[in-house]
């Protein structure tokens, strides 16, 4: 039996949990109010994997390497200091595949074996950012709603997501 290329894909997949809640903030010595704080985790997996919860995924990055192939900062360390935690991934493109070659093992459990290496299809790649930018959306009208400031741009992301579209489709 011959397996086709198909077969040997990864699925990279996320969850995003956002919690709103009010806290007291101290704006001098002496005076302070209630402010809104809207946090965010996200959760990675690829395979059903859970990626590392100590480094955090660099979105402007990785929408970035769906164009150009290359050498990314993609993870870096919680206090959001590249060089104390952060890896590069090398992003391989095909016609049909997006490969990300890992310096180490992205998951958070590191019993698990394998290659560091990844290959996803360009449809799961395309599927995995319009659930992202759908997220950030929901994310984007939650702070807003708040007067928070939202740091992504999403406009780029999508015409990123159209471009590789229109390349690969």
């Amino acid at each position: 039996m011959t397996l086709s290329s198909t077969d040997y894909l990864s699925k990279l997949s996320f969850d995003m949990e956002t919690t709103t809640k009010k806290v007291y903030k101290n704006i001098t010595k002496v005076k302070g109010k209630m402010v809104t704080v809207v946090d965010t985790k996200i959760s990675l997996f690829i395979d059903g994997h859970k990626l590392d919860e100590h480094e955090i995924f660099l979105e402007d990055v990785y929408f970035n390497s769906l164009l150009y192939p290359g050498r990314y900062p993609m993870f870096t360390c919680t206090c959001r200091i590249f060089g104390c935690g952060g890896y590069h991934v090398e992003v391989v493109h095909t016609q049909d595949t997006l490969m990300w070659r890992m310096e180490q093992s992205p998951f958070m459990d590191k019993t698990i074996r394998g290659s560091n290496e990844f290959v996803f299809s360009w449809s799961n790649i395309i599927e995995f950012s319009g659930e992202w930018i759908e997220r950030l959306e929901n994310l984007q009208n939650l702070m807003l709603s708040h007067e928070l400031k939202f740091q992504c741009d999403l406009e780029k992301y999508k015409s990123i997501v159209e471009e590789v579209k229109t390349m690969r489709c």
